[in-house]
């Protein structure tokens, strides 16, 4: 039988490879090795913090500017002689496990000929192999539907027939529901009026309502959803610098005929009417519960009996 080869043996061809291979040759016409080009640049010194070089002139010449080089060509082109782990048949995690063990049984790392290097030319050869596996495995394109191509026709051709008006390019989710909020908002709400706030809870509820009606229930926001915070900034409030959350909105719903409807205060919590069980409720008209929300109305129910347990003690 053929002897077995392990995956440190892949490693050791994977370093003797790429070390011993000439990347440039020096002002003398010598060919100079990635190897040889890293050893000259880890001469270099670094400040008290190693983010800096002492004298970064020095650096950019010699051998040491031929390894800084390597390093930008590394992450712009495809090195056709750089062998990346996967050739060898390493996967990333065992590239990586392999690095681990050698750093742990060797003080440094011996070439032929009897030369070394420090073992932080590891650290580069990972990210080398990084970079130009990026640059080498195609990123996989998105997955299409018969549906999803009919869309894209319908936009084309709006696109066509309108090129100001309709471009041909899709929003993301959070930018699509930005703009249905903000457009359902000015339909129905406005920000001059006068009297107490809106209560910002049941907003939400009723933009949920909203969203569920029309793109069913497999979407849902919450009170830290991105969306739901953009419509905030836009009336005039920043969730994430303002200490009472809870507090009323300046937001007046709008009546059918386009008045102004006077919020009236029902409850002294800041949600009005909008309890638990009538939020659940109006949640529940037309689709189950999601497991957040089941979750939601277990603790509801503890919390509950250990109210009443604490009363009768």
């Amino acid at each position: 039988m053929p002897p077995k080869d392990s995956i440190h043996d892949r490693f050791k061809r994977f370093l003797v490879n790429n070390l011993c291979h000439v990347v440039d040759s020096n002002s003398k016409g010598e060919e100079v090795t990635l190897w040889e080009a890293y050893k000259q640049f880890s001469k270099n010194r670094w400040n008290a913090t190693d983010t800096l070089l002492e004298q970064p002139a020095e650096a950019t010449t010699g051998n040491s500017g031929t390894f800084l080089r390597f390093v930008l060509l590394c992450e712009k082109e495809n090195i056709s002689w750089f062998l990346v782990s996967r050739q060898v048949g390493l996967s990333d995690s065992n590239l990586q496990r392999c690095v681990n063990n050698f750093k742990q049984r060797y003080m440094y790392v011996t070439l032929p000929d009897n030369q070394r290097v420090d073992l932080g030319i590891l650290e580069y050869l990972i990210d080398f192999n990084k970079k130009q596996l990026q640059l080498r495995v195609p990123r996989s394109k998105p997955i299409i539907t018969a549906h999803t191509a009919r869309l894209m026709r319908q936009l084309f051709l709006l696109h066509t027939k309108h090129p100001d008006l309709v471009p041909y390019k899709l929003d993301s989710d959070e930018e699509q529901f930005e703009s249905i909020l903000w457009n359902w908002f000015q339909n129905n709400y406005t920000t001059s009026g006068e009297g107490i706030g809106y209560p910002r809870r049941q907003l939400l509820e009723e933009a949920n309502a909203m969203i569920t009606s029309v793109f069913g229930p497999n979407r849902l926001m919450y009170c830290h959803d991105p969306s739901w915070r953009a419509l905030l900034r836009r009336i005039g409030i920043d969730d994430t610098k303002q200490k009472g959350s809870y507090l009323r909105l300046n937001v007046w719903k709008r009546a059918i005929d386009g008045t102004i409807l006077v919020n009236q205060r029902r409850s002294c919590g800041p949600g009005g009417e909008f309890t638990f069980e009538k939020r659940k409720k109006q949640r529940l008209l037309d689709r189950p519960q999601t497991a957040k929300e089941k979750d939601t109305a277990r603790k509801q129910v503890e919390n509950d009996r250990k109210a009443e347990s604490k009363k009768r003690l």
